[in-house]
């Protein structure tokens, strides 16, 4: 199954620049050709911008102020660098995310959070910085939503269900209060802000009943076994990945036989965050705890970029198997079952940066947790959509 992933590892790499998804761990050399790197790294090209200071002055003392302006990015830069070397990787991490506000941040989707995990899974000191000042130049602050009280959750009545996270998104389909498209300054970081402020108190409300959802299903799987090697933590990640998986099929039209793809629901961050997020609670300092509140934040991404992009009803993303579809959200030429390396081969082979990111994270995830078939239908699905698919940004749940 290894071999298949040195298909993408140099693409990967190429596609990280901009995107920060994180490739696989260096085993040998590439697949990928010359020829198939330039033509990725042609199309991030023009998206790059250069690296600025605004030549503030960030120190210990005031490193909080400033906070959430990207402008600052490269002065943050410096911070952390400068940081870095008084205190090293683990001490920095110690003090600056996993003791920090910015462990509760929001901002960009949370893909600085997948920046930071990578420097961290793969030990490198300047990708860490690098993730601390993406966190703070975008940080928007979800901490009031990540750290429900006891109080706040026992609010709700339990909610029992076999399939938890699609009755939830039953429920805020179905919720007319978050009627309405939500603009911010017509951008989707600013939208969600929008969303944080306006809807706060009703967000709370949703992030208490998954919680409840959540520990009655943990419950159960307690009673029917006494001995469990894994934590809570992770049963509640594998939930995540596997709700990130779907609604990369699920955010779809078909449109006269073109499938229309939702950027931010479908293009696989949400996927990667919820990896990222394992990898950040494995390697938190024992001292600390932030599996809940990291856990919380993963589901409150979810959960906004859902709402934002316009709560696409069920309709659109029918998740049937492949070989006996007859749903319209799904093309028939998905009836034909390809396997790994054919998936790779093919994403491999278009150039979409976003579709190899996505498929990077569907076969890490088919590694570390159970159900291969559900990210190996998503691959083919996947295949499928960059034959001639094209990205929507603006809310597939809007058209």
């Amino acid at each position: 199954m290894r071999k298949i992933d040195r298909k993408i590892e140099r693409l990967t790499l190429y596609c990280f620049t901009t995107t920060v998804s994180p490739p696989p761990p260096p085993q040998n050399p590439n697949i990928a050709n010359d020829d198939q790197l330039a033509q990725v790294y042609n199309q991030l090209y023009p998206e790059l911008t250069p690296l600025r200071r605004a030549r503030v002055l960030i120190d210990q003392n005031n490193w909080q102020e400033y906070l959430g302006h990207p402008g600052y990015y490269g002065d943050y830069l410096a911070f952390f660098d400068d940081q870095l070397e008084q205190l090293g990787m683990d001490k920095l991490l110690e003090q600056y995310f996993y003791s920090s506000i910015l462990q509760h941040s929001m901002g960009s989707q949370l893909q600085p959070l997948v920046h930071l995990a990578f420097g961290i899974e793969q030990r490198l000191p300047l990708v860490v910085t690098q993730g601390l000042a993406y966190l703070a130049s975008t940080f928007l602050d979800a901490s009031d939503l990540c750290e429900l009280s006891s109080q706040e959750q026992q609010q709700q009545r339990p909610v029992t269900t076999t399939t938890h996270d699609e009755l939830l998104f039953d429920l805020v389909g179905a919720d007319q209060r978050f009627g309405g498209k939500i603009d911010g300054s017509n951008t989707f970081h600013s939208s969600v802000k929008v969303l944080l402020k306006s809807k706060g108190d009703l967000l709370k409300t949703y992030m208490a009943v998954w919680h409840n959802i959540t520990s009655s299903s943990q419950q159960q799987q307690q009673q029917q076994q006494q001995q469990q090697s894994s934590s809570s933590s992770s049963s509640l990640v594998d939930q995540l990945v596997i709700m990130a998986t779907r609604l990369i099929t699920h955010s779809n039209h078909i449109n006269q036989g073109q499938i229309e793809l939702d950027w931010f629901l479908g293009g696989g961050q949400l996927l990667s965050s919820a990896l990222a997020i394992q990898t950040l609670i494995d390697h938190c300092p024992p001292t600390l705890t932030v599996e809940s509140s990291l856990v919380n934040l993963q589901f409150l991404a979810t959960l906004c970029t859902y709402i934002v992009q316009g709560r696409p009803p069920r309709a659109h993303y029918a998740n049937s198997p492949i070989e006996h579809s007859t749903s319209s959200s799904i093309p028939t030429s998905l009836t034909l079952r390809l396997d790994w390396s054919d998936c790779v081969d093919a994403i491999v082979k278009s150039g979409d940066p976003k579709a190899i990111l996505t498929m990077h994270s569907l076969k890490r995830a088919s590694h570390c947790f159970d159900d291969d078939y559900l990210y190996l239908h998503t691959a083919n699905f996947l295949v499928d959509f960059v034959q001639d698919g094209i990205w929507i940004k603006g809310g597939i749940g809007w058209w």
